[in-house]
C-alpha cells in the first residue's frame, strides 16, 4: 500500500480555484476515461481512446449564430457539406491545445523545436490527399455544420429519393471517412498500420460499427446484431494477431483493440447493474474490518471505485457468497453521496444471467488478445455505465494482467487497460484504489488516460432528474486540464518506484490519449525527470530497459499527424512505438450513424481554433510550400 499512500500525498486531495475565482474543495483528479453511445442505440463494439475535446467542462464553445435568420443563410452551406457528422470520428483523445505544426510547416510561425523532426507525414503525403483534407478541416470549421451533421446525416441516408443515399455515401466515402477512417475491414487497415510502423507509430484498433435501433429489428434483431459484433472483435483480434506476428520478435506487442463493452450487452442491464452496485458497495463494506483501502473507497465520489464485491453482480462464477442473487434484485433505496435516487431501478429477473453471459463473453476476448498478444483497452462511457464497467474492467485485469510465475512465456506487461477521464471528480481517488488494488493483488496496471467526453449530457441527466449534490465533472476546463497533467507527473514517478521495487514485473503500463502539445511535453520531460528516459545525442529521448514499451501517446487517425510525427521522432525507435495512432475502422453503412453522434457530442473537438482550424493551417502550409517552393 506504500506507492498508493505515495500517490495520496503527491496528489493531494487540496481546493482547486477556478477561472471565476470560486474555490472548489475537491480533490484534484488525476486520469482518465471514454465515452459511451446514446443510451437508445445499439452501442459500437468499441470505441477510440475516450476523447479529451475542447468542451471539456466550462469551456467555452462556438456561438451558434443566436438567430433564425443566420441558421437559414448556412442551410445551402450544410445541404453541401451533407456528411459533416461524419468527420467526429468516436471522441476518445481531444484536440484540446495549440497547433503543433513542424517548423517549416503551416500557415503560421512553427514552434520551437529542441529536436529535428523526421520527415513529417504532410510532406510525404499525395498532393491529392491533401487538398481533399484541407477541404475536409475547412468545411467542419464552420460550427453550422456540426450543428446539424446528425439529422441532415441521418435524413439523407434514409431518404426514399432513390438516387440521394448513394450520392451522399459516396461524397463521405471519398471526403470524411477517406480522411478519419482507412479502411472496412482490419484487412484494409493494414496497408496504414504497416506504413506508420515503418515511422515508428504504432496501432490501436477500433471497430466503429453501430447499427442503429430501428423498431423492426425487435430483440432479435438487436440480440444478433451483438452476435455478429462478438464475432468481429474475435476475427479483428486474430487479424490484428497476424500483423504483430509478421513483425520482428523485438517489435511485437505493441498493437492495440479499444472494447466497447455496451456494444455486447443491452446498455440497460448495465445501468440497471450500476445502480444495484452502487446501493451495494456501501452495505458490504460496513461488513469488513476498517482499513485505508476501504475507508478510501466509500469517500470516492460519483460513480465510485469498483470493489471485490462487484463480482456478485457482474460475474457469479466469481463470487464467494454461495446463492442465486436473488436478494439482489430486492436492493433498495436512495444513496445520496453516489447520486442514486429511490426510483432508479435496479435489476431485474434475468439480469444476472445476461451479465454472467456478457462475463463469459468478456474473458473469451480477454484470452483472443492474450493468444494474439494484443492489449485490450477497456472503454469508459457515461457514469450511469460506470460501475459495472469499472466492475468487468478489474476483474479482466486480475485474470490476464498477473506476470507468469515461470519464463515460459512472453511478458509484455499488463493485457488489458482501463480507461481514466480527468474531467470526473472521482479521478484520484480511483487512481489511489487502482493502484492499491493492482498493489495488492498481484497484477499490473494497464491505463489509458485521457480528459473525458459527454460531459453536457452528464450535467443536464444530473440536473433534469434531481440527482444530489453536485453533478460528477469538474467545474471548468482549467481543472480537467490540472488533473490530467498532475495525472502524468503522479503515473511516471509510480511507475519509476515500481521498475525499482522488487517486483519490477508488475509495474503499470500506461498510453496518455491527447492532442494537446503541451501535455505531450509534459510527459516526455516527465520521463527524464522520473528517470525512465535518458536524453541521446542528437537530443532524442531513449527509454531506460524497464520502460520499453509501458508507454504510449497517441492520437485520432487523420487529426494531429504533426503531433504524432514529433513524438515518433523525439524517441529512438527500439522496435516499440511511443507515438500511437488511434484506428476507427467499419463498413460505411455501420460507421455513419456513429460518426453523427459524435459530431454533435464533441463538436468543439473540431471546431475552434485549435481543431480544426489548426490542422487547416498545417496543410495550408504544406500546399503553399509546394506551389510555391
Amino acid at each position: 500500500m506504500a506507492l498508493a499512500s505515495a500517490f495520496i500525498r503527491s496528489s493531494g486531495l487540496r481546493s482547486l480555484r477556478g477561472v471565476s475565482g470560486r474555490t472548489f474543495s475537491r480533490p484534484v483528479p488525476c486520469l482518465p476515461v471514454v465515452a459511451s453511445p446514446s443510451r437508445r442505440s445499439i452501442a459500437s463494439t468499441s470505441s477510440g481512446p475516450s476523447s479529451e475535446s475542447n468542451s471539456s467542462p466550462g469551456s467555452s464553445t462556438h456561438s451558434r449564430g443566436g438567430h433564425r435568420t443566420g441558421r437559414r443563410r448556412a442551410l445551402p452551406l450544410i445541404l453541401l457539406a451533407l456528411p459533416a457528422g461524419l468527420l467526429l470520428v468516436p471522441s476518445k483523445l481531444s484536440a484540446d491545445s495549440s497547433s503543433s505544426c513542424p517548423e517549416g510547416e503551416g500557415e503560421g510561425e512553427g514552434e520551437d523545436q529542441s529536436f529535428t523532426p523526421v520527415k513529417s507525414s504532410l510532406s510525404t503525403a499525395s498532393t491529392s490527399s491533401l487538398l481533399r483534407s484541407y477541404l475536409v478541416y475547412a468545411l467542419i470549421s464552420t460550427p453550422y455544420l456540426v450543428d446539424y451533421s446528425s439529422q441532415l446525416l441521418h435524413a439523407l441516408t434514409h431518404t426514399p429519393i432513390p438516387f440521394l443515399r448513394s450520392l451522399t455515401e459516396s461524397v463521405v466515402r471519398a471526403t470524411f471517412f477517406a480522411q478519419f477512417v482507412p479502411g472496412e475491414t482490419v484487412d484494409e487497415c493494414l496497408t496504414s498500420m504497416v506504413e506508420m510502423r515503418s515511422r515508428g507509430v504504432g496501432s490501436m484498433l477500433n471497430y466503429s460499427a453501430e447499427a442503429e435501433v430501428e423498431p423492426s429489428m425487435g430483440s432479435e434483431g438487436e440480440e444478433m446484431a451483438r452476435k455478429e459484433r462478438m464475432e468481429e472483435v474475435l476475427r479483428a483480434l486474430e487479424k490484428a494477431g497476424a500483423f504483430e506476428r509478421s513483425l520482428e520478435e523485438e517489435q511485437r506487442g505493441s498493437t492495440g483493440f479499444a472494447l466497447k463493452i455496451t456494444g455486447l450487452i443491452d446498455p440497460e442491464i448495465l445501468q440497471r447493474a450500476s445502480t444495484t452496485l452502487l446501493r451495494l458497495r456501501p452495505l458490504t463494506q460496513s461488513n469488513t474490518p476498517s482499513s485505508p483501502s476501504s475507508s478510501l473507497s466509500l469517500s470516492i465520489p460519483y460513480p465510485g471505485t469498483p470493489q471485490t464485491s462487484d463480482a456478485q453482480v457482474v460475474a457469479r462464477d466469481q463470487s464467494p457468497l454461495v446463492g442465486n442473487g436473488q436478494e439482489l434484485l430486492f436492493l433498495r433505496g436512495a444513496v445520496k453521496e453516489m447520486g442514486v435516487l429511490e426510483t432508479d431501478e435496479g435489476l431485474r429477473e434475468g439480469d444476472l444471467e445476461q451479465l454472467h453471459e456478457l462475463w463469459s463473453k468478456v474473458k473469451r476476448i480477454g484470452q483472443r488478445a492474450k493468444d494474439n498478444s494484443i492489449k485490450l483497452f477497456v472503454d469508459a462511457e457515461h457514469t450511469f455505465y460506470q460501475p459495472a464497467l469499472d466492475a468487468y474492467t478489474i476483474l479482466l485485469s486480475q485474470e490476464f494482467n498477473r506476470p507468469p510465475k515461470e519464463n515460459k512465456e512472453p511478458w509484455h506487461g499488463p493485457l488489458i487497460y482501463g480507461t481514466y477521464q480527468s474531467y470526473l471528480v472521482r479521478q484520484p481517488g480511483h487512481l489511489v484504489a487502482a493502484l492499491q488494488h493492482a498493489e495488492k493483488n498481484g497484477y499490473a496496471l494497464g491505463i489509458k488516460l485521457v480528459r473525458g467526453a459527454y460531459f453536457v449530457q452528464e450535467r443536464k441527466k444530473w440536473k433534469e432528474e434531481g440527482r444530489p449534490g453536485a453533478d460528477p465533472i469538474w467545474p471548468d476546463k482549467p481543472a480537467t486540464d490540472q488533473a490530467y497533467n498532475t495525472s502524468i507527473n503522479m503515473i511516471l514517478t509510480t511507475l519509476s518506484a515500481q521498475l525499482a521495487s522488487s517486483h519490477p514485473e508488475r509495474a503499470l503500463s500506461v498510453v496518455f490519449g491527447t492532442h494537446n502539445p503541451d501535455s505531450c511535453d509534459l510527459v516526455t520531460e516527465g520521463l527524464k525527470k522520473a528517470g525512465l528516459a535518458d536524453e541521446v545525442s542528437d537530443r532524442r529521448l531513449r527509454l531506460r530497459q524497464g520502460a520499453k514499451g509501458r508507454i504510449g501517446i497517441a492520437q485520432l487517425y487523420g487529426m494531429k499527424d504533426d503531433l504524432t510525427d514529433r513524438m515518433a521522432a523525439r524517441f529512438v525507435y527500439d522496435g516499440q512505438p511511443v507515438a500511437i495512432k488511434y484506428i476507427a475502422y467499419g463498413k460505411l453503412s455501420e460507421v455513419m450513424p456513429f460518426l453523427g453522434r459524435r459530431a454533435i457530442e464533441n463538436k468543439s473537438l473540431m471546431t475552434g481554433d485549435q481543431g480544426a482550424a489548426a490542422e487547416r493551417r498545417c496543410i495550408g502550409g504544406e500546399l503553399r510550400r509546394r506551389v510555391f517552393g
